[in-house]
């Protein structure tokens, strides 16, 4: 992995964040105009849909974890551990999630809520750990 300063790392990680960012703002709400069109939502057009929304989101992850590669010794031991606190959490609240729905306790929890869910495990970890601004 190529050495870069914590500056240097940041900025490279906030240069490619934004534009997809920007990229999937637009893809949702053209999703959903576009989607809008049909009475119902023709599966090619569903799945294109999905895949074009849920890809800025990958590469965002993808983009963390670059930037926690390239960040000093203590920033990526923070953010690493953040994160694998956000993971627990998250798994740990899909596991008695399902099991909540499979003993018919809870009705349907749509699976999406659990990715939003994720980036704020992980921030709110962060910030208890002591962190100033996550990535």
């Amino acid at each position: 992995m190529q050495k870069v300063t914590f500056k240097e790392a940041r900025k490279r990680y906030l240069r490619l964040f934004w534009p997809v960012m920007g990229f999937y703002v637009l893809a949702v709400l053209g999703g959903s105009y576009l989607s809008r069109h049909y009475e119902a939502t023709p599966l090619w057009l569903g799945v294109s849909l999905a895949l074009i929304v849920s890809l800025p989101l990958v590469g965002v992850l993808f983009l963390m974890v670059r930037y926690f590669q390239e960040a000093d010794e203590y920033t990526r031991l923070m953010q690493l551990t953040a994160f694998a606190y956000g993971a627990c959490m998250t798994v740990g609240a899909i596991f008695v999630v399902g099991f909540l729905q499979m003993f018919d306790v809870i009705g349907n929890v749509d699976i999406f809520w659990f990715g939003p869910a994720f980036f704020l495990a992980y921030g709110v970890s962060y910030k208890l750990m002591g962190g100033k601004d996550c990535v």
